[in-house]
């Protein structure tokens, strides 16, 4: 049976009450689903959305375009888990998310997770997390750039298909780590995050940068720096080319941990976002 995000049965007991709290939408309301245009079209309306939840529903089809935002309690679309065989959970139909003046997240975190549709991510301007950053097995997202990102107070987790991951600015976070099946240089990375400031937390199961891939001479882990491959992808106790270099890396990473999601979703949205 599919249980809907936050279960809000709870408390929306009736269709009368469902449409009373559409009719009388406000810029602080505490949860927002946003569900087609019309929702789009008021709330870009709102500089500063003061809610608690803010989330784009399963229904929702096509691009999401949200300009004029430039403060969000927090963002997600999709579930924390893969869908199961018979499970009647709607796939979500987001197909870009797109938030042009959003400069801040500021109470929980991003997730996008199993969102199956999903082409890309833009949030150019982006520079302050509270809680974390958490995008998961959404395929078709192969490239992530957020050039303005400086701070995520949480963790960041990317694990997907992922051939880059820009983050030119981002100065300090709890941990980064990184999964990849694509084409993706775990070395290279190691190199741009050299100099990141990691202000972990006592229920962090992750510390410093690490990176996985289906390589084992394309892996980094900044906690174990002597055994890391050098940048041109061979081993330090090899003497040629490793077959673990960024142009060689589209095996299979399911041998990689992938545990602790739920650990590292702290902000509220994480565990209710689980459909069955």
């Amino acid at each position: 049976m599919f249980v809907s995000r936050f279960l809000l049965s709870v408390t929306l007991l009736t269709a009368i009450d469902a449409v009373a709290a559409l009719e009388t939408r406000a810029c602080d309301d505490s949860w927002i689903e946003i569900v087609d245009q019309t929702d789009i079209d008021f709330y870009k309306t709102c500089p500063n959305v003061d809610g608690t939840l803010f989330f784009i529903d399963h229904l929702f089809k096509g691009p999401f375009e949200l300009p004029g935002v430039k403060s969000l309690p927090e963002v997600s679309s999709g579930y924390l888990g893969p869908k199961l065989k018979g499970s009647d959970r709607v796939d979500d139909g987001v197909t870009s998310v797109s938030m042009p003046d959003l400069t801040n997240i500021t109470s929980g975190g991003i997730l996008f997770g199993y969102v199956n549709n999903l082409t890309s991510v833009s949030f150019p301007n982006l520079n302050t997390i509270t809680g974390d950053l958490a995008i998961i097995d959404s395929y078709p997202l192969r490239n992530i750039s957020l050039p303005a990102l400086t701070t995520v107070n949480g963790g960041v987790l990317l694990d997907g298909h992922f051939d880059q991951i820009s983050l030119p600015s981002l100065k300090s976070v709890s941990f980064l780590r990184v999964l990849s099946t694509g084409d993706i240089s775990c070395p290279a990375l190691g190199a741009a995050f050299a100099s990141l400031t990691f202000t972990p937390k006592k229920t962090d199961i992750y510390s410093g940068f690490t990176c996985w891939t289906g390589y084992e001479n394309n892996r980094w882990n900044s906690s174990d720096p002597e055994h890391n491959p050098t940048i041109d992808g061979t081993s330090p106790t090899s003497t040629g080319s490793g077959s673990g270099s960024a142009t060689n890396t589209k095996a299979s990473a399911a041998n990689a941990p992938r545990v602790g999601y739920v650990e590292m979703l702290l902000f509220s949205v994480g565990v209710l976002c689980l459909s069955h």
